[in-house]
């Protein structure tokens, strides 16, 4: 009988996930689709696609007084992930869309944070993250976006 001193769990990790994202992305929540695909034991490229929805959020004003726009989001992104067994930082770039009466149309941003992937399907996956928004803020008008976002998913 051989042992290996290779950890062969991650040859078996879940390639795909549902995951709901909750500010970031120029939206106030979305749902996306993930799909991992495997480089090394200890890289991955993970890119997303969903659809979402944000709404103007108007500091100092009474919001039953004031309209405030809803907008549809269609985020992409494109991460590389390096870690060990659950545990993986990642950087990425990403996009936006954002459909209704907000300017800009397409937000571009780059992205960083710490990435918490199961190692068996049906578990949860978890990531909490920064973005660096990379258009000009000049113009914007109706569009919600936050530097940070978090979000929660189910692997397959």
């Amino acid at each position: 009988m051989a042992l290996s001193a290779q950890d062969k769990t991650n040859e078996k990790r879940p390639l795909n996930g549902i995951v709901v994202s909750v500010l970031g992305d120029g939206a106030n929540v979305s749902v996306n689709f993930e799909r991992l695909a495997k480089i090394t034991e200890n890289f991955f490229l993970t890119g997303r696609l969903g659809g979402g929805y944000g709404r103007l959020l108007t500091p100092g004003v009474e919001s039953d007084t004031i309209l405030r726009p809803v907008y549809l989001t269609v985020p992409l992104q494109v991460t590389l992930n390096a870690g060990k067994s659950r545990h993986f930082a990642e950087a990425g770039i990403g996009s936006t869309a954002a459909i209704g009466n907000v300017y800009p149309h397409l937000l571009y941003y780059l992205t960083a944070g710490y990435r918490l992937q199961p190692l068996k399907s049906g578990n949860l996956s978890v990531r909490i993250y920064g973005n660096w928004l990379l258009n000009t803020r000049t113009g914007f008008r109706n569009l919600y976006f936050v530097p940070f976002g978090a979000s929660i998913g189910i692997v397959f």
